[in-house]
């Protein structure tokens, strides 16, 4: 087996790939990194929320729910979700697990209702006198405005509890009344609630001083395994999106490169600038993976040069597969 140090492998890229010898001391932040943001969907299990039109306040709150904190984890932020699924949590513990998560914010996702079924349009409340949950809520507010055709009934103030209890800047977001039938239209369609989920993360990183922007691809999981004839890698992604592979070095690696996107914490060893872990196989004995200025370098070290390979991707979901053979 070619063995290779990490010190040999990042000298090498160093030495024929330029955007590596760039530093990294003063880069301003681009995403979501290093937040942790609490979302919550209001109601669930045994409390419906709000019901009418044919339509149970609490599903709607989830589903957009689970659809923020995709985007806001793409974005590279850490989601803490008060509720993944329809069953009931308190709202004392909906507190305690923002609270003791230290999450930076806490976004809750509700319906309205009224007596009267003229009533429409979306709000944004924030706990009274917060100065930097009113910065959080009218960001979101005026993003949510700029693409959902519903009145906005503006940023608000009010005493609910979880905006009163938790430790750090919170809103809640009524996003359209499930006593309208306009609404209901807006806020069941998944189209629509898409609109929202991108309208909160954009409101999001205005609070957080990062450019508006959509989140880039996200490498989240880079799997393995020997089939003999083959050596298997997959490269779990977040979307669609383009890459290419190459041989480096004479035949000695093979470099999978994935311009445009992030790469998540794959839980493998890491110098602070790759993350590498031994595989255990002959064919492709090291795997390492680094993302720099927007772009995903996967490299495999082969056990001999020029080794054949095929790539190819999958579909739902979204994974880039190379098959190494020997």
């Amino acid at each position: 087996m070619r063995r290779f140090s990490l010190l040999i492998i990042f000298l090498l890229l160093l030495s024929a790939v330029p955007i590596f010898s760039a530093s990294y001391v003063g880069a301003v932040q681009t995403d979501l990194s290093g937040h942790t943001i609490c979302v919550d969907a209001g109601h669930g299990g045994s409390d419906p929320g709000a019901v009418a039109n044919g339509v149970e306040e609490k599903n709607i709150n989830l589903a957009i729910a689970l659809k923020v904190a995709k985007l806001l984890e793409e974005d590279g932020a850490k989601v803490v979700l008060t509720r993944d699924g329809d069953y009931y949590v308190s709202l004392s513990d909906r507190v305690k697990i923002a609270n003791s998560n230290n999450c930076d914010i806490f976004i809750s996702i509700h319906a309205n209702a009224a007596s009267d079924t003229s009533a429409s349009g979306f709000e944004v409340y924030h706990y009274y006198g917060s100065t930097k949950g009113n910065e959080l809520a009218t960001y979101v507010d005026e993003e949510i405005a700029k693409v959902i055709p519903l009145k906005n009934r503006g940023v608000k103030e009010a005493g609910f509890y979880v905006l009163k209890y938790t430790s750090m800047p919170a809103i809640l977001i009524e996003t359209g009344f499930v006593t309208n039938t306009y609404d209901v239209g807006i806020i069941t369609d998944e189209n629509y609630q898409w609109r929202y989920a991108y309208a909160i993360l954009h409101g999001v990183q205005r609070y957080f001083g990062v450019p508006v922007h959509d989140p880039l691809p996200t490498v989240t999981d880079i799997r393995f395994a020997d089939h003999g004839d083959y050596f298997r890698v997959v490269l779990d992604v977040s979307q669609s999106t383009e890459y290419e592979t190459f041989y480096y070095y004479y035949g000695y690696y093979i470099v999978i490169e994935v311009p445009n996107a992030t790469l998540a914490d794959l839980g493998w060893n890491s110098d602070g600038t790759w993350q590498y872990t031994e595989t255990g196989s002959s064919s492709v004995p090291y795997i390492y993976a680094t993302e720099y200025e927007g772009t995903v370098y996967v490299v495999l070290a082969l056990g001999y040069p020029y080794q054949g390979y095929k790539d190819f991707t999958l579909e739902n979901p979204y994974r880039i597969v190379v098959d190494v053979y020997s």
